[in-house]
């Protein structure tokens, strides 16, 4: 986890965000250096996490986890987080030997997580009328009656509509996942954390009806987008934190720039980076030479 967000939203490992849905979305950028912010907070936290992987292997998210000093091996082996492998499921899912339909009385046993659920929520997604009422059903079940801090964590939502989900399907099942972590009377202190792409120079109606939906119903976003100037090597792009009010209507918000160094994430205002600083003191130091 990066102590500079934490400042910055004044979440910590003891005391993560509750009852929020917590919305990341990223323009022309990479922002899911904050997907592995919130996985590694919960971890070291103690708390529980039921994680949907959607676009990266478990290799990948634990490598990083490591770095920020989570283990997230031993976490699914204690139990504490439940990993679900999005990669490995859909790929099933999509195989014509495993479209068939889903079945609650007799699931399917395609892949096994460490909560003993066996079935696969993404069977027969080739089916006009598959919903996510089955993965739905496998995350209330792991963590509907949860009463300590708790994180469902979705990376990303966006490719749920890559592989051919409908986009109301999706606004719906996030909906529901938001009641359930962030409304519930049985799950106390719950959290929603997912990613969606905002990208402006791509012309997809689904994306952007997505994140627009996503955005009126979560509760802080976390906008992350390139700089305007280009590429520079010691700003990596620019996060604007956005608080919205139980009725949507007023806002606050706040901009940083940040820097990704292997093992950390710093913050700064805009125009104060380390490599700004300097050029902004060479610039008054030849402007007085220029006048003498």
């Amino acid at each position: 986890m990066f102590a500079d967000l934490n400042a910055l939203t004044d979440f910590s490992e003891k005391c993560p965000p509750k009852r929020k849905f917590l919305l990341i979305s990223d323009s022309q950028n990479d922002g899911s250096f904050l997907i592995h912010h919130f996985l590694a907070l919960y971890i070291k936290g103690g708390f529980k996490v039921f994680f949907v992987a959607l676009v990266q292997s478990f290799s990948h998210y634990n490598i990083v986890a490591q770095k920020l000093g989570a283990n997230l091996g031993s976490a699914c082996e204690s139990g504490q987080v439940t990993f679900l492998d999005g990669l490995k499921l859909v790929s099933e899912g999509l195989d014509d030997k495993s479209k068939q339909e889903y079945s609650f009385e007799k699931p399917q046993t395609t892949v096994s997580d460490n909560n003993g659920d066996d079935s696969n929520p993404f069977l027969n997604i080739s089916n006009h009328n598959f919903t996510l009422q089955p993965l739905y059903n496998r995350i209330k079940s792991s963590l509907g009656k949860e009463t300590k801090p708790c994180l469902l964590l979705i990376d990303d939502v966006t490719a749920l509509l890559s592989i051919g989900i409908h986009v109301q399907e999706v606004i719906s099942f996030i909906h529901y996942c938001s009641v359930m972590m962030c409304s519930s009377p049985t799950t106390l202190d719950g959290c929603l954390v997912t990613l969606a792409h905002n990208d402006s120079d791509v012309d997809d109606e689904e994306s952007l009806l997505l994140w627009k939906q996503l955005c009126y119903v979560a509760h802080m976003e976390f906008h992350v987008k390139g700089l305007s100037s280009g590429y520079c090597k010691d700003v990596h792009g620019q996060l604007t934190i956005t608080h919205r009010d139980q009725n949507s209507i007023k806002h606050s918000s706040k901009v940083v720039q940040y820097k990704i160094h292997e093992k950390n994430v710093t913050c700064f205002a805009p125009g104060m980076s380390k490599g700004c600083s300097v050029a902004l003191k060479r610039s008054r130091m030849e402007d007085r030479m220029t006048v003498r």
